[in-house]
């Protein structure tokens, strides 16, 4: 091959980018393990707010475990360890009026289309009734705040700031 007259375009400083790469993925990490565990408290609030009352163990049992980091994801999970949180989150209702039998006493018309009168008598929240699909419906009304807090993250990184602001 001919040579050819120009000039000649290096990349030098590799090492010091790769080394900024690197501060940058550390920083993410900083700032983001905070944000994504005050995050999983907000959920695990809605999500009590959102759960079915009986007794209030259910709601009791919910809870929201600090973000973990894990290969290249930031991850929180929350839950419920009531023996019965799988059911109620996913059973579908039942139509109709139902009793309750609670300790040999007997609760007529408490059950009305899959809800107890305790669970209807709780507040909605963002248009979501208490009951089914409760750790769902919470993750679905916290989009916006996942989505700002996105934000937020990205924004600290841009502008090279450190540590767990808001």
């Amino acid at each position: 091959m001919a040579r050819r007259d120009g000039i000649d375009i290096r990349f030098e400083g590799l090492d010091r980018q790769a080394d900024m790469m690197g501060d940058m993925y550390k920083n993410w990490v900083k700032i983001t393990k905070p944000k994504m565990t005050k995050f999983g408290l907000l959920v695990e609030e809605r999500a009590k707010a959102l759960a079915p009352h009986d007794e209030g163990d259910l709601e009791d049992s919910i809870s929201a475990d600090p973000a973990k980091l894990a290969g290249n994801e930031i991850s929180v999970e929350i839950g419920a360890s009531a023996e019965h949180a799988l059911i109620r989150h996913e059973a579908p209702y039942k139509k109709g009026t139902r009793d309750k039998y609670d300790n040999g006493a007997k609760f007529p018309h408490y059950y009305v289309n899959g809800r107890g009168q305790r669970t209807r008598t709780k507040s909605s929240l963002r248009g979501f009734q208490p009951g089914r699909k409760y750790l769902q419906n919470a993750v679905t009304i916290s989009e916006p705040e996942y989505n700002e807090m996105q934000k937020r993250i990205q924004e600290q990184l841009i502008n090279g700031k450190r540590g767990t602001q808001s």
